[in-house]
């Protein structure tokens, strides 16, 4: 065996050892608890405001995708067509199904 100890852990079930930290210019000291403001109740012209600068301030990383997916199922013989059609022309898929929709709604 060997002659190691174990570490004495401390004990967790007093958590009255921590407090709150002191906010920015205070000098470190707490403010006693009748002095910390309460939140005013947003009034709606606040709330029209707050959506209007959200609405001009999205990141685009939230905003929604503007792709979509479509799955197309038929006749292997069209499906290789169409996929031997984009690969000649070295075009996506979307890109060649843009050319044939306009093509079709030209007349």
């Amino acid at each position: 065996m060997s002659d190691r100890e174990a570490l004495a852990m401390p004990s967790f079930d007093d958590m009255d050892d921590f407090a709150p930290r002191a906010t920015a210019g205070q000098g470190g000291r707490m403010a006693p608890a009748a002095s910390i403001p309460t939140p005013v109740a947003a009034t709606p012209r606040a709330a029209d405001a707050r959506r209007a600068i959200d609405a001009v301030s999205q990141f685009p990383s939230r905003e929604g995708p503007s792709d979509g997916q479509l799955n197309l199922k038929g006749p292997r013989d069209v499906l290789d067509r169409f996929r031997k059609m984009c690969k000649d022309d070295r075009r996506a898929y979307y890109d060649m199904l843009t050319i044939l929709m306009d093509r079709y709604e030209a007349g």
